[in-house]
């Protein structure tokens, strides 16, 4: 008898540990909703009662400071706390003279610094060249930039990106009958195919490049980026 009092009074404590339990889980579960819903409110403030005015103004100045391996320009508090070499890990991450000379080769050079006298324009190809200077960094690339997308469902618009932002760099050849990506299309021979094909990839968005130009940045990079002369270097070697 005894045995079975004490059988009973364990299952007793037993059952009142795992009520509290559940009451606990419950109750975090009640908070993480709560707190849920509250950001979905905070989200969904029109605009329109948003005062501006009442955000204190963050000057964090201009960026005036110069990496000293590749010439970067950065923020001073990223130089002063010691974070002056997120540009390039203080010259570790690539060996930026190997890669591009300094100052940089022409038509980039002038494309970049080139300054016009007094009562004259700058040439139309060096102000194109300037304004869309994204697109013909995109056109010259040699991998894909890849990254894991994961935007809410749910409040502001955004883009939040999972792990890091990796690039893709595909075989050495296209598979048959598909057209040349990337670093493929360097080991395209002529250059007026190869701009070609650079025109045809951005779609749309070539009619902001300069034929002549595109064509004079792949020759530049030929001849002075050692990456691209190793990628066709490589076409060359037994299989």
């Amino acid at each position: 008898m005894f045995t079975i009092d004490r059988q009973r009074n364990y299952v007793d404590r037993m059952s009142i540990v795992a009520r509290q339990q559940q009451r606990d889980r419950d109750r975090e579960c009640h908070q993480q909703a709560r707190g849920q819903q509250a950001l979905h409110i905070v989200a969904y403030v029109p605009l329109s009662e948003f005062d501006e005015t009442s955000v204190p103004v963050l000057d964090i100045e201009g960026r005036t400071t110069e990496c000293q391996q590749c010439q970067a320009m950065i923020w001073p508090d990223e130089a002063s706390q010691g974070h002056a070499n997120l540009c390039c890990a203080k010259g570790k991450s690539c060996s930026c003279e190997v890669v591009f000379p300094i100052p940089p080769p022409q038509p980039l050079r002038d494309l970049l610094t080139y300054e016009h006298a007094p009562g004259t324009h700058l040439p139309l190809a060096t102000v194109s060249f300037r304004k869309h200077i994204r697109k013909y960094n995109s056109s010259l690339q040699m991998a894909s930039s890849g990254i894991n997308i994961e935007s809410p469902a749910d409040g502001v618009s955004m883009i939040a990106i999972r792990g890091v932002v990796h690039h893709l760099l595909g075989p050495l050849a296209p598979p048959q009958g598909s057209p040349h990506q990337f670093a493929q299309l360097y080991i395209i021979d002529n250059v007026h195919a190869q701009a070609a094909a650079r025109f045809v990839i951005l779609g749309q968005g070539n009619v902001d490049l300069d034929h002549c130009t595109l064509e004079e940045l792949q020759q530049m990079l030929l001849g002075n980026n050692v990456y691209v002369q190793r990628f066709v270097q490589a076409m060359d070697l037994p299989p």
